[in-house]
């Protein structure tokens, strides 16, 4: 059973308004004798507040909500991690929902985090919330972070990678492995993220003086499903190498060539995006370009509770560093 302030009365004759007034911070007119009594006796006694009544005292839950598309992702589950590791460290929790891609979902969440007087939000979503998501959040005067959103929505507080410069990193290494021929799977839904690897990858082509197929460029879901069904079209197109803008579509390509019997990396080099944990231990290694997705998860917890502390301060953004990790699926042709 939980102890009391009651029974912390009872052991310190400390008096109960007096003991609720300095667990709760409020305790300045006692003296420090007395204060350290009160909280010694507070700790040797395993005392837990009522979350609720400080609630009511302190209008803070110590709570952050998340909103992800889809929690069974790699991506999403290691910067959820990243988000939940550095929020314990300043005794936070976490509350975590699960949109599976569904924007009306995905609203609704956003409403009930609201409802549940959580300290502040992070958005991580492709999405476009609607605008009465925003002027609630407004409203309530509640902080938020967004992440894997179009940037023009968020002018400060932003934290992101330079996903062009990722997609022509990606495509000038299987270039410079000989390669003239490189796929490419992009995503069926509009995802600037996405979008701008694409991008990226269009101007190391033009700069090398490549024509693109259109038969090159394959759009799927993006999971392992999609990069399974991509296979088919690629193989028939002639490529001799593939970009998939993320490793799970890697992933499902993996299982496509295997079923094929197509040898990779030495008949058709495969190229990443993520560094997801599980590209390391594939057969052969994913090579990949990585993203510091734990950290993008910390630093999305750190500008939040910067928010909570300091509502009127200013928020830098910040442009995380991409780096190519060179496995064993790319070669030279």
């Amino acid at each position: 059973m939980s102890v009391t302030i009651r029974e912390i009365a009872e052991k310190t004759g400390v008096s109960i308004t007096a003991i609720s007034q300095i667990l709760n911070g409020k305790g300045e007119r006692f003296s420090e004798t007395t204060k350290n009594r009160v909280l010694k006796a507070a700790k040797d006694m395993a005392y837990k507040p009522n979350f609720f009544a400080k609630n009511m005292i302190t209008n803070h839950t110590n709570t952050i909500g998340m909103v992800v598309p889809e929690v069974t992702d790699a991506f999403f589950s290691q910067m959820v991690k990243g988000a939940e590791d550095y929020l314990n460290r300043h005794d936070y929790m976490i509350m975590l929902c699960n949109s599976s891609n569904d924007k009306e979902r995905e609203d609704r969440y956003v409403e009930e985090l609201l409802h549940r007087a959580v300290d502040g939000l992070i958005i991580a979503s492709p999405n476009i919330l609607a605008s009465e998501v925003f002027e609630r959040l407004q409203e309530k005067k509640k902080p938020y972070i967004l992440l894997d959103r179009q940037r023009n929505e968020q002018k400060e507080g932003r934290i992101a990678v330079d996903d062009f410069e990722g997609g022509y990193m990606a495509t000038k290494h299987l270039h410079k492995l000989g390669h003239t021929k490189i796929g490419i799977i992009i995503s069926d839904n509009s995802f600037y993220n996405v979008f701008e690897r694409y991008e990226g990858y269009l101007a190391c082509m033009k700069e090398a003086g490549i024509t693109v197929s259109k038969d090159w460029i394959v759009s799927g879901n993006q999971t392992m499903q999609g990069g399974f069904l991509a296979g088919e079209k690629l193989l028939e197109s002639g490529v001799t190498a593939v970009f998939a803008t993320n490793d799970l579509m890697a992933v499902g390509l993996y299982r496509f060539l295997f079923d094929k019997g197509v040898k990779i990396p030495e008949d058709l080099s495969v190229i990443g995006f993520d560094d997801i944990e599980l590209s390391e231990f594939m057969v052969p290694p994913l090579t990949t370009v990585r993203q510091p997705i734990y950290e993008i998860g910390a630093v999305a917890a750190e500008f939040l509770l910067r928010k909570i502390a300091y509502p009127e301060e200013k928020m830098n953004n910040r442009l995380l560093d991409l780096t190519l990790i060179e496995r064993g699926s790319t070669t030279k042709i």
